[in-house]
């Protein structure tokens, strides 16, 4: 795809978010209990997901007619396509249920098989973090960098936790420990996109976690990598989109803490 294309699209994208955040934001207070359906353990969906997804693909589908989708909602099934939008149009539900203001829309385009541009969405902050693909990240119209922390007791560090909580709960116990006893602090934040975003600007050195689906991933793994950083699966090999597993820091953060994230949680 052309730059310029890439632009416009930016642009628009942009625009759209800054429609369906309002009305995510005008949703907040009028949910009830009898809105809200659990697909999995731990797992919330209310209409306001839905219906996100609905207003973001009828825009999406405007702006790329030939394009498919992949959706955390299946608003729409679609096949491979050479465009494919991937959408999580509230990433950090359960956050927004409970009222807790750290909840994001995040929208990645990938032509062929690469991902070419990306928009992570702070609601409830009216922020954007973006990145197009080998022109930068930005935070809103400031170019952002990951932080150049070095001494791995110096991190902020974030994660998340699988909905089937009795999966592998030792090894992650004693990887949390690891971060308690090696790092300045640990976060669990609600919103792996965000997670991602902030790695990306500098307010967080590093997020890992598992058992991620590709919308959670797809456009903030593209943001961290144009804002300088890592992301890599477990293993250490490089990120696909599709193995759930995800580190991302910078380059040296990344090499230290990829050593216990072996020792804990690839095995």
């Amino acid at each position: 795809m052309h730059a310029t294309q890439l632009t416009e699209i930016k642009t628009q994208v942009h625009t759209l978010c800054v429609e369906v955040a309002t009305f995510i934001r005008e949703e907040i207070n009028k949910v009830q209990s009898s809105d809200i359906e659990t697909k999995d353990m731990n797992s919330l969906v209310s209409y306001v997901d839905k219906n996100a997804e609905i207003k973001i693909v009828k825009r999406l589908s405007q702006l790329i007619p030939e394009a498919g989708y992949i959706t955390e909602e299946d608003t729409i099934v679609s096949e491979t396509k050479d465009h494919m939008w991937i959408i999580d149009p509230l990433d950090g539900t359960t956050n927004f249920l409970y009222k807790i203001p750290h909840f994001s829309i995040s929208i990645a385009l990938s032509y062929k098989g690469e991902m070419v541009y990306g928009i992570v969405y702070d609601i409830m902050l009216d922020v954007a973090y973006t990145a197009i693909k080998g022109q930068g990240a930005y935070e809103n119209n400031n170019r952002i960098q990951v932080r150049n922390s070095t001494d791995l007791q110096e991190t902020i560090v974030a994660t998340g936790f699988p909905y089937k909580r009795q999966e592998g709960v030792t090894e992650k116990m004693n990887m949390v420990r690891f971060c308690v006893e090696n790092c300045r602090g640990i976060r669990r934040l609600g919103s792996a996109a965000l997670d991602l975003a902030y790695v990306a600007s500098g307010k967080l050195d590093a997020y890992y976690e598992n058992s991620l689906n590709i919308w959670d991933l797809a456009a903030g793994k593209l943001i961290v990598e144009e804002a300088g950083g890592i992301v890599t699966d477990y293993q250490g090999e490089e990120h696909a989109l599709n193995k759930g597993s995800i580190l991302a820091a910078n380059p040296d953060i990344h090499r230290q803490f990829l050593g216990a994230i072996k020792t804990y949680l690839s095995k």
